[in-house]
């Protein structure tokens, strides 16, 4: 079985910009409206998904970057899978426990509970690398992103 890599899964949700909102739910049904969704999934089923799981709890992981994702999968296959990063037209107030106003939003559609953890893990150690994290603030597009990401992973 393939699995998707992060740069593969980068490339099918593309890099966007200027996602607005003043909340993380108009961001998310702004970034909705723009992205190639897979087969079958709609833009309100992604808006709801997203929306109910940021209720929860936070998806703010910190140093303004946030992991959104539905808590029930929308897609089932691999091919399907993807990562929307998307650089905010202003920074967002997502309850992040450093208090930090959210500026990026990559937000995660993956098919099973195993990419999800691998994909989360994956971009956890990213965001933990200060290089990496000073390289987001530049608001890299999608090839110069994944160059950048295959330096670290």
């Amino acid at each position: 079985m393939h699995e998707s890599s992060l740069a593969d899964m980068i490339l099918s949700g593309g890099v966007h910009y200027n996602v607005s909102g003043s909340k993380p739910e108009q961001a998310f049904a702004d970034l909705a409206s723009r992205v190639p969704l897979p087969p079958g999934v709609t833009r309100a089923a992604l808006v709801t998904g997203l929306t109910e799981r940021e209720r929860l709890m936070t998806t703010a992981v910190g140093h303004g970057i946030a992991i959104p994702h539905p808590r029930q999968p929308l897609v089932s296959e691999i091919s399907d899978e993807r990562i929307f990063v998307s650089f905010l037209d202003k920074p967002i107030n997502f309850d992040s426990l450093d208090g930090k106003p959210v500026y990026v939003l990559f937000v995660l559609l993956s098919a099973d509970p195993k990419t999800h953890l691998r994909t989360l893990s994956q971009l956890s150690y990213l965001f933990q690398q200060e290089d990496f994290r000073s390289f987001l603030r530049k608001k890299p597009d999608s090839p110069e992103l994944i160059k950048e990401i295959k330096k670290y992973l």
